[in-house]
């Protein structure tokens, strides 16, 4: 039995003659936190349009699997910025015919750690962390199944970038919330996503899981070495695959440890003047999935 809370089949979106998204698919699993991940003109901005009904795909469907309430937050959140914290979310609440108790109000507003002595100043006095915490406040008081995230932390100092990162976990853990995150900063994506949807040109290269990723991403090993043309003839004899950059040798995939590679280079008089490792990222598998689908 799968746990999709949203199934997005065969999406297609065109603006005039420009293709925004062609035969989208992915699910969207209950209860996970899923990275969106593209660059500009890849068609997150579209695809989160359609989720939150702003505008209909020329083809395809969005199967909800059960009743799911969906609340979005994109990048600018729209604040007043003359009145307080608590008066910014009682008429936005009045503007979308949404009754809550104040309770309720106060309790989206502890878990997004806005101290109560801030919940009476102005807006305009907020930093912006402070506002970014404020909108997901507002963006949880009527509890959606699914929260979407869009660039929360652009333009956030440390602290702040912090501080989303734990709203995020406490939503998923206390609130059992699924959310939808949307965003270019991949190590923070790193950080917090359980499935991983990579985007281009309109196009959906990968759906994968974390654990998944985990698997391939594999710590690589740098080389410095005397003679890297030997080296390089050497090392493809004995099956060795490796990218060159500038003088140095990147391993990518060997039927030898590190030392039996070592030992064999010395055994041709090749001195090691370097040997580094380096960790991959999300960024690095993003990156050569975009160059294998140029």
């Amino acid at each position: 039995m799968d746990n999709n809370l949203i199934e997005i089949k065969n999406i297609n979106k065109k603006y005039f003659r420009q293709e925004a998204l062609d035969n989208v698919s992915f699910n969207i699993k209950q209860g996970k936190i899923c990275g969106l991940i593209g660059g500009n003109g890849a068609g997150k901005t579209t695809l989160i349009r359609i989720l939150t009904g702003l505008i209909k795909p020329d083809f395809g469907e969005i199967i909800v699997k059960k009743k799911c309430k969906i609340s979005a937050l994109v990048e600018n959140p729209a604040l007043y910025s003359n009145i307080s914290a608590l008066d910014n979310i009682k008429y936005q609440l009045l503007l979308c015919g949404i009754k809550v108790s104040n309770s309720i109000i106060e309790n989206s507003l502890e878990l997004v750690g806005l101290a109560r002595a801030d919940w009476l100043k102005k807006v305009k006095n907020y930093s912006l962390g402070m506002k970014q915490r404020l909108a997901i406040a507002l963006a949880i008081i009527d509890s959606p199944e699914l929260l979407i995230l869009d660039e929360p932390i652009n333009g956030l100092d440390p602290q702040g970038i912090k501080d989303i990162r734990e709203i995020i976990f406490t939503l998923k853990s206390k609130l059992h919330m699924t959310i939808l995150i949307s965003s270019h900063v991949l190590a923070e994506l790193d950080l917090v996503a359980d499935e991983y949807v990579i985007m281009n040109k309109g196009k959906v290269l990968k759906e994968i899981s974390k654990v998944d990723i985990l698997h391939l991403l594999q710590d690589k090993i740098l080389l410095e070495c005397s003679i890297p043309e030997l080296a390089k003839k050497i090392l493809s004899q004995n099956g060795v695959t490796y990218t060159k950059v500038d003088s140095t040798l990147e391993i990518n995939k060997s039927p030898m440890s590190v030392t039996q590679i070592i030992d064999l280079l010395r055994k041709e008089q090749i001195e090691i003047t370097g040997i580094y490792r380096k960790k991959t990222s999300l960024e690095d598998y993003y990156f050569s999935l975009i160059e294998r689908n140029l």
